[in-house]
């Protein structure tokens, strides 16, 4: 028995320090966030009907093609890839409880036996037998649920007060379900059994709800504003006060919870659990070669986009009634060798040394991700609803392009500032606080000394 390996004390459990990162992981995070604001702007800007059909904006040539690049780019990838990184994030947290050192103690008695000799007897009562307690499937299981709770509260505050689409309830719903107790399967069976349940399991069941809505409505059954919610009613709450564009929301989110978590949970946890094998194989963690990378971004994006553009053009070809509706549930299943083509290029450009101009920003963003996605949402509600700027139903494309720049800009702008004085970003600090019940410093070393 190695006594260096056996004769440490537990190790605390703390917040993951900024060199544990992994900088591709932290990048990839960035170029994610930054990308689900795309198809995120019309449902921040227009009634949810624009969603899926470019006229509510206005039909000119360019609101269709703004509406088609981010249904075929966007929309669908980069959610993807958020939540394949919240199932690498399931192994991150882990390993503060996976990776550390048996503990040694007594068999007798249990008196823990740090800091003796090998063939030293317990002290307590005098028994020389020894217990090696390695960790268990079930360590760190409670802070786990517990770190999730406090994410879907920050998810359902953030839905019913600020806007309908968060995706952070969503999350953190799926997170309180097998996730902690399947981690330690084998990694290829975590990505391919994940593919499976994305496919059968849940892109299936959105694909079901999306063909059950056309038929009822090419039935006559439904009118075409029951698909998603009345604009008219969307316009008269989001264009004013505050407590209007609230009342809008509350039904809205609480249809959207009914609805659409028992039909999202499986293709979730389908992802995450790919996430959770991919990081297990050092993939989405940056561990491979360079040339792996190169190499799956070229595979990926040559299948995936024309994949996605013959998908939707045949879409738009076939169904003539609300193309877009049905194309909302299908984007997303058709497009995931896009969003892994996109995800092996962004990595590789991280371990690129020539393209830290790009991917330092992005790291930096990703780092403070849960800000970030906060900060999208204050920004734009700002801009766009009634009780702000009042630019809500009135910004079409090409405009809207410039709001996502702008967003963008201040996004990576805040988040490099944020980040010479702090060490993560202001809810990440909360969440942090709240999940390990103490004070967890947030201001890097250089900065107090230089205070």
């Amino acid at each position: 028995m190695d006594h260096d390996q056996v004769s440490t004390a537990p190790t605390k459990i703390a917040p993951t320090t900024a060199a544990q990162r992994f900088g591709a992981v932290d990048t990839l995070r960035g170029f994610a966030l930054l990308g689900i604001l795309v198809p995120n702007i019309v449902a921040f800007s227009w009634p949810m009907q624009a969603m899926t059909d470019y006229r509510a904006i206005g039909d000119t040539p360019a609101n269709e093609l703004g509406h088609a690049i981010t249904s075929t780019m966007f929309l669908g990838k980069f959610m993807f890839l958020f939540a394949l990184l919240f199932g690498s994030g399931v192994i991150m947290y882990a390993r503060k409880f996976d990776n550390r050192p048996p503990m040694v103690s007594c068999k007798r008695c249990g008196y823990p036996l740090v800091g003796l000799s090998e063939d030293a007897s317990c002290p307590e009562c005098n028994c020389d037998e020894r217990y090696v307690r390695k960790s268990k499937l079930s360590d760190g299981a409670g802070l786990w649920y517990f770190r999730c709770g406090i994410l879907l509260m920050f998810g359902l505050l953030h839905a019913y007060g600020l806007w309908f689409g968060d995706i952070l309830a969503f999350y953190a719903a799926t997170g309180l379900t097998v996730l902690w107790w399947i981690r330690r399967f084998n990694p290829k069976l975590l990505f391919w059994g994940g593919m499976a349940m994305y496919y059968i399991g849940g892109s299936l069941l959105m694909i079901g709800f999306s063909a059950f809505g056309y038929w009822s409505l090419s039935a006559g059954n439904i009118d075409i504003n029951q698909l998603s919610m009345d604009p008219a009613k969307e316009l008269a709450g989001y264009a004013g006060t505050y407590f209007d564009a609230f009342k809008t929301r509350f039904f809205t989110v609480l249809l959207i919870e009914i609805l659409f978590v028992p039909l999202m949970l499986p293709m979730l946890l389908g992802i995450m659990s790919m996430g959770m094998g991919l990081t297990r194989m050092g993939i989405l963690t940056g561990e491979r070669s360079l040339k792996f990378y190169v190499i799956t971004a070229i595979v990926c994006l040559g299948i995936g986009i024309p994949t996605t553009l013959f998908g939707y053009l045949f879409i738009e070809s076939t169904f003539d009634l609300a193309p877009g509706f049905i194309w909302q549930s299908v984007a997303q299943p058709i497009g995931v060798p896009l969003a892994f083509g996109f995800g092996a290029l962004v990595i590789a450009m991280a371990k690129w040394a020539p393209a830290r101009i790009i991917t330092g920003p992005l790291a930096a963003v990703g780092r403070m991700a849960l800000t970030n996605y906060f900060l999208q949402t204050i920004l734009c509600t700002t801009f766009f609803y009634g009780y702000g700027f009042g630019k809500y139903g009135t910004i079409e494309y090409p405009e809207l392009w410039i709001v996502i720049f702008t967003v963008w800009g201040i996004n990576i702008v805040f988040s490099l500032l944020w980040l010479r004085v702090f060490t993560m970003g202001p809810f990440e600090w909360v969440w942090r606080v709240l999940t390990y019940r103490q004070f967890v410093p947030i201001v890097r070393h250089s900065a107090r000394s230089d205070a």
